[in-house]
């Protein structure tokens, strides 16, 4: 079969991305290796995500807006947000639904594992599992996640930063009913001593989760032990575990191929935040193949776009996690600027709608002395 894109993996990147091709008249075929494949993810969702994709309400299980921190020697610390809400997932949902969305608009969906992916000259050959035939298409957008088979097969620079993450699924209890209103986020080294660990209330089951830097601890014996910390003595139903890149390739653009989400690498340091810009890759991602399809314009346009608008942002969360995430003195440190009512403001203001929002200078000067004097205490 020919068609002018071919997507390589049915996740949100790759369904938004069909979506926006689709509906533009680009004949698109979605690949995805396993259409019952349910994603390891907290499943954490901004504001600004739902109304820009018009997300139902019948996806969202839990429009939440409590949340605390924990530091290490216990301290907690609870916010609000007063002008929103982190919606809650579910991404086997999500995810069908999405590429339900992607089939209306004309998009075909094609179950199978990509084998191999060959150049012939103008076009790509994606030789396909199952026997199927093969896929002929001038434009390839790999979907297909932290390990993409689509970067190694087309030659793409390789992800530099992986964390692994864990998560278990309990149905709701006595002893996590505390947590079916509020996001909870623990950042303790016996849990993570790199990243942080976190629950995640849904509709009928809590999700308890934790990372960590690959291949660099024992990440069961740390979800273990957080489960332990927790008091928990039911038994999950559900183990999750999957890989996620937290620094975006150093290219992640090519004259006929692009990577969107995990594949290019874009899943924001310190907090581990990949929906939201998966989306918006695959929103901008398929923009750029439409106006190469069109007008021949360059697709590196996608690139440079995605990082004028989210690059700060990134840049930002790295430094946070690099100077706060090393060490227990330093995380107490970190939680406790988290109690500064501007910091809680400034920090749920750029989360909901992803936007450095600037904050008066006399409030900038304020959280880089309480910066300063808390890195202080805890080096």
């Amino acid at each position: 079969m020919r068609y002018d894109a071919a997507i390589i993996g049915g996740g949100p990147s790759g369904a938004v991305a069909a979506a926006e091709l689709a509906k533009s008249g680009i004949s698109t075929v979605l690949i995805e290796r396993n259409l019952e494949n349910v994603k390891p993810c907290g499943g954490a969702i901004p504001l600004g995500l739902i109304k820009e994709f018009n997300i139902p309400d019948t996806l969202v299980e839990k429009k939440l807006s409590k949340m605390s921190v924990r530091s290490p020697k216990g301290r907690m610390i609870f916010m609000e947000m007063p002008n929103g809400y982190v919606g809650m997932v579910r991404r086997e949902r999500f995810d069908s639904y999405l590429r339900n969305r992607a089939q209306r608009h004309g998009a075909e969906i094609t179950e199978a594992l990509v084998k191999e992916i060959k150049r012939n000259g103008n076009s790509h050959t994606v030789y396909l599992s199952k026997d199927l035939p093969p896929v002929e298409a001038s434009y390839i957008i790999g979907a297909d996640g932290a390990n993409s088979k689509t970067a190694g097969e087309l030659g793409f620079p390789p992800n530099e930063l992986q964390v692994i993450a864990m998560q278990q699924r309990f149905r709701c209890c006595d002893t996590l009913k505390p947590y079916e209103e509020l996001v909870e986020i623990w950042f303790d080294g016996e849990v993570s001593p790199d990243f942080y660990g976190w629950i995640f209330p849904k509709t009928d089951h809590i999700a308890i989760g934790t990372g960590t830097e690959f291949r660099k601890h024992n990440l069961k014996a740390l979800q273990n032990r957080f489960v332990e910390k927790l008091g928990i003595a039911e038994k999950p139903y559900l183990d999750e575990a999957a890989k996620i890149p937290m620094k975006p390739r150093k290219s992640f653009t090519q004259d006929k191929a692009i990577l969107v989400g995990d594949a290019a690498g874009l899943v924001t340091p310190a907090n581990g935040e990949g929906i939201f810009f998966a989306m918006r890759s695959g929103k901008l991602g398929a923009q750029a193949v439409i106006e190469r399809v069109r007008n021949n314009r360059p697709l590196q346009t996608y690139e440079k776009t995605f990082r004028k608008l989210y690059a700060p942002i990134f840049f930002g969360l790295q430094t946070l996690q690099s100077v706060y995430y090393k060490s227990d003195r330093l995380r107490e440190s970190f939680v406790a600027i988290c109690e500064d009512t501007d910091v809680q403001q400034i920090t749920f203001d750029s989360y909901l709608y992803k936007k450095m929002v600037p904050a008066p200078w006399s409030v900038q000067m304020k959280i880089f002395m309480k910066n300063i004097y808390h890195l202080v205490k805890g080096s």
